[in-house]
This record gives structure tokens, C-alpha cells and sequence, in this order.
């Protein structure tokens, strides 16, 4: 009880704390353009398992306090950002998930508090910036997961600059914060130690012009694995409706002396190859994948069809720990991301806008099917599978009360599967209730 006590009064002064800093900026002022805003996150999440003792859910409130100076001299602008999570109720093993383990088995930690980001940001004329410290980031290969109560973020540099209809940007990042602990730690691999991933770091462009968007990336994770993607969409405007066509083609390699056995434990089998010693033997990834996507809008309703093909395994993770960075239309909202060995997925999806119900309210329907998937190692012989989910997510942004937004996402996912195929996940039902309200200053 005391420990618990203690914890609830660290992080309630580190509430006050985190108010008290940058309400006095916001008051007082670096620059007239400066932005204060307190976002509050209440969140929860109910897996339900095949095996009953899997089962978890987590009832939790973020909070975010976020303040970012205008630009000094039209030069250089602050920003910082505190991060709280408290748990309010949390059931089953659900460490890991939206906080951190706790003492007990299976259960988790009472709060935490941590500077998510803290930078300074440079400008560079009117077309761009460089931005130094942690931060949050977002590119077609490396992002800030915001599924949880709070993102992920990390530290190092990001830069951009706008040419004509053309922006550049590159990123170089040492060390990352998840999204459900206090801690900055290194990066790694499943089987190296702590640190092993010196930086993570890429390039890319996105060309924008009239109806054509083009985008491209490059992302090395230092002596582990490279990747490279590109994509291009095109709108086609139609009379009283919009045809998106859009396409993309990534390529994952092995790319140092760290991608051996087990170092992606969740995606590859390279643990069956004969004579494989997890963690020693050199292991091989030359995974490719391509996706057709075509998205159709008319008044209040949309329409989409989405087909990807996966040769060999395309990995998503670009470290231990990483999740959410998938390219792919077919991509699981929730879970797993249908990119193993060989797999086909197609996905249907259908929304509409329900403003004569209410303003603000809309939902969207959506089933892939993913076929094909074999053992990454032995192919067929190793284990086949196919995976399917269905999934509803209903958006509400209240208009009554500004800065208020609900959010109801569920998805059932369901596999058959013979031998081992790690990249295909075990069934459930999963519910996950966001309620987000932002106050700006």
C-alpha cells in the first residue's frame, strides 16, 4: 500500500510539475505564436483470446501537456512535452500493452511520468527545418505509434526542405522512449544486447503536384536491416465523386553482422532451418511485397478494395520493440500485419458519414482475407496458414464541446494454421474505447 502511495504522489507532482512549466511559458511568453495544449486521453482495452488465459484489458488515462514556442529571431523555436499515464483498472497479463509490468505477475505498474519530447527547432528560411532532440516523428517507414495512451518518440535529428512541389527529409535517431514506460533506451534486436543498433537513421522525398503524389524512402537500421519503399497516388476527380488509385513496392534485406537467427522473432522461422542456432547462426531476408489500392468517395459514403502480394517475408519492425510502422492497405487495424512468406491478402472496406444522425459521427467497415502464408525458412513444408479479420471503427467528434473526440475500433481476427508461421498471430476479439479531449491555451 505505501509502495503504491508513493507511486500515485511521484506522479501526481509530476502532473503539477509538468502544468506548472509551461503554463508559466504559455502565460508569460517567448514569442506571441506560442502553443500550450493539454490533450487528455482515456483509454481501454479488452483482448478476448481463444485461450481463455490470455485474456487482458487495461483502463487507463494519459496525459500529455504540450508547449512549443513561435520561432526566436525567425529563427529557432522550444518545445517540450510531459507524458503521464495512470492506471485505473487492468486485468489479466496485459503488461507491455499501455503500461509497464508491475510487481505482480501478470500485472502492471500504477503510472509513470517522462519528458516525451524536449527539442529546438531550427528554421531554415521559409521552406524548412531542422529539428534536434526528442521528439515525435512520421514518415512512410518510421513512425510515432499513437495507439496507445501516449506515443512513442525519439531522440536524435530530423530535417526537411521544400523545393517547388518537392520536400526532402532525412532523420538520424539514437534512442527511442516507448509508449508504455518512463525509459529512453538504445535500440536492438531480439537477440542482441541493449545498444547494439547504433542509430537508426533515413532519407526520403515526397512530390506533390495537381492530382499526383509520389513518395519514396530509404530506412537503415545501423548493421541490422535496410529498406527502401515507394509509392504513387493519383485522384481522379469525378463528377460528383473521387477515384484514388494508389500503388506501392517495398523491398526488407538483411543488412549486418546482427540480423542472425531469432533477431525478429515475431515475423521469421529462421529458427527451423537445419542446424540454425538462435542468436549465432547468420540469417538471410530479401522480402519484397507490392499493394494495389483503389479508394472511391461520394457525399457520405466510401468504398475501397486493396490487394497486396508478398513474396519473401517483408519485416515490419525495424527494431526490437517497433510496431506499427506497415505501409500496407491490407495491414491488420489491430495485430497482425499479413506480410509473411508468399501471402495474398485483399481487403473490401466501406464508411459513411453519419452527420444527418449527428455531426461529427462517422464508422467504417472493413474485411481482408490473407492466403498463402508460409514458413519463412522452410516453405510449405514448414507450415502454411491463412488469416482473415473484420474489423468497425466509429469515429464521433463532438461538436458541442470543442476538442472532444470518441473512438470505438473492434476487430476480429481469426487464422487456420498447420506447422509454424510466426508471423500469423493467435485469434481474438479485441476492443479498444479511445475518449481524446484537448485543451488549447
Amino acid at each position: 500500500m505505501a509502495q503504491r502511495f508513493s507511486k500515485s504522489l511521484v506522479a501526481t507532482s509530476a502532473v503539477l510539475i509538468c502544468f506548472s512549466i509551461p503554463s508559466y511559458a504559455a502565460v508569460n511568453g517567448l514569442t506571441e505564436q506560442d502553443v500550450f495544449n493539454i490533450k487528455l486521453r482515456s483509454i481501454y482495452f479488452d483482448r478476448d483470446y481463444d485461450n481463455d488465459a490470455s485474456d487482458d484489458s487495461t483502463f487507463a488515462q494519459g496525459i500529455e501537456l504540450n508547449y512549443t514556442s513561435g520561432y526566436i529571431n525567425d529563427l529557432v523555436s522550444v518545445g517540450v512535452s510531459t507524458y503521464t499515464v495512470m492506471n485505473i483498472n487492468s486485468t489479466g497479463s496485459a503488461a507491455g500493452n499501455i503500461l509497464p509490468a508491475g510487481n505482480e505477475s501478470g500485472g502492471v505498474d500504477d503510472s509513470f511520468s517522462k519528458f516525451g519530447q524536449y527539442f529546438l527547432d531550427f528554421k531554415l528560411g521559409n521552406n524548412g527545418h531542422v529539428k534536434v532532440g526528442g521528439q515525435k516523428t512520421k514518415s512512410m517507414l518510421l513512425k510515432s505509434s499513437g495507439s496507445r495512451a501516449i506515443p512513442n518518440t525519439f531522440r536524435g535529428v530530423f530535417g526537411d526542405y521544400k523545393i517547388g512541389n518537392t520536400k526532402v527529409y532525412g532523420y538520424v535517431y539514437d534512442k527511442w522512449s516507448r509508449r508504455h514506460d518512463d525509459r529512453w533506451e538504445d535500440f536492438s534486436t531480439d537477440q542482441s544486447a541493449t545498444g547494439a543498433i547504433s542509430v537508426i537513421w533515413g532519407v526520403g522525398a515526397t512530390h506533390k503536384k495537381d492530382d499526383l503524389t509520389l513518395e519514396a524512402e530509404y530506412l537503415k537500421s545501423q548493421n541490422y536491416l535496410s529498406k527502401m519503399g515507394l509509392k504513387i497516388s493519383y485522384d481522379i476527380k469525378l463528377k460528383q465523386s473521387k477515384l484514388t488509385l494508389s500503388s506501392g513496392i517495398f523491398t526488407s534485406q538483411d543488412d549486418g553482422d546482427l540480423f542472425v537467427t531469432g533477431a525478429e522473432g515475431g515475423d521469421l522461422d529462421d529458427e527451423d532451418t537445419p542446424g540454425a542456432l538462435t542468436g549465432l547462426t547468420k540469417s538471410e531476408n530479401d522480402g519484397f511485397a507490392y499493394y494495389l489500392d483503389a479508394d472511391w468517395k461520394k457525399d457520405i459514403w466510401s468504398a475501397g478494395a486493396a490487394f497486396t502480394k508478398v513474396s519473401d517475408a517483408w519485416i515490419e519492425d525495424n527494431f526490437s520493440g517497433d510496431h506499427g510502422t506497415n505501409p500496407f492497405p491490407t495491414r491488420s487495424l489491430i495485430g497482425a500485419d499479413l506480410t509473411n512468406q508468399n501471402e495474398t491478402s485483399w481487403q473490401a472496406r466501406l464508411g459513411i458519414n453519419l452527420k444527418a444522425v449527428s455531426p461529427g459521427l462517422s464508422t467504417k467497415f472493413y474485411y481482408t482475407s490473407g492466403t498463402g502464408a508460409e514458413n519463412s525458412a522452410l516453405g510449405q513444408i514448414g507450415g502454411e496458414a491463412e488469416e482473415k479479420y473484420w474489423a468497425l471503427d466509429t469515429r464521433y467528434k463532438v461538436e458541442a464541446i470543442k476538442g472532444l473526440s470518441l473512438r470505438w475500433l473492434f476487430l476480429d481476427y481469426i487464422t487456420d494454421k498447420t506447422g509454424s508461421v510466426d508471423g500469423v498471430k493467435g485469434d481474438r476479439a479485441d476492443h479498444r474505447v479511445y475518449m481524446d479531449y484537448t485543451i488549447k491555451f
